[in-house]
């Protein structure tokens, strides 16, 4: 009976961890220069190709994580194509954000790695089969 209660909470267990990987994901963040950054504002055409600093085309659509860090490292989340860019300032009143340009240090947008994501996963898959298994051959092997 014993060997029945400890699979099950190996499972319970693992679930919840497949479960909370599954919703956070790996996502890989791409910086902007703000004038290309701008073209992320109240745009009709979407979804928009923008290139990164680094010099990667990413597609963002309505659906994309868009921020702005500020100078003391906080993240402030925007609305894709739902904010204002002026030349001293964000505006962003969806989200209640009124920052000054001078304090905005990097503008950034954030997509999910699908396969960082689908590795991670697999691999607490792995762990979870692989500790079943040890738990099964153990307790077999005790009686």
């Amino acid at each position: 009976m014993s060997i029945l209660r400890t699979i099950k909470s190996l499972c319970v267990s693992t679930l919840c961890v497949l479960a909370v990987l599954g919703m956070t994901g790996c996502f890989n963040t791409y910086n902007f220069e703000p004038d290309e950054f701008s073209k992320l504002q109240n745009n009709e055409k979407v979804p928009r190709t923008v290139k990164s600093k680094d010099g990667d085309e990413i597609v963002v659509d309505r659906g994309t994580n868009v921020y702005v860090r500020s100078t003391g490292g906080r993240r402030y989340q925007l609305t894709p194509f739902n904010f204002k860019l002026t030349r001293s300032q964000l505006v962003a009143s969806d989200r209640d954000t009124l920052l000054m340009k001078s304090e905005i240090a990097d503008y950034e947008v954030d997509l999910l790695s699908t396969p960082l994501t689908v590795l991670l996963i697999s691999a607490g898959v792995a762990v979870a089969g692989g500790l079943i298994a040890f738990a099964v051959v153990e307790s077999s092997s005790s009686n």
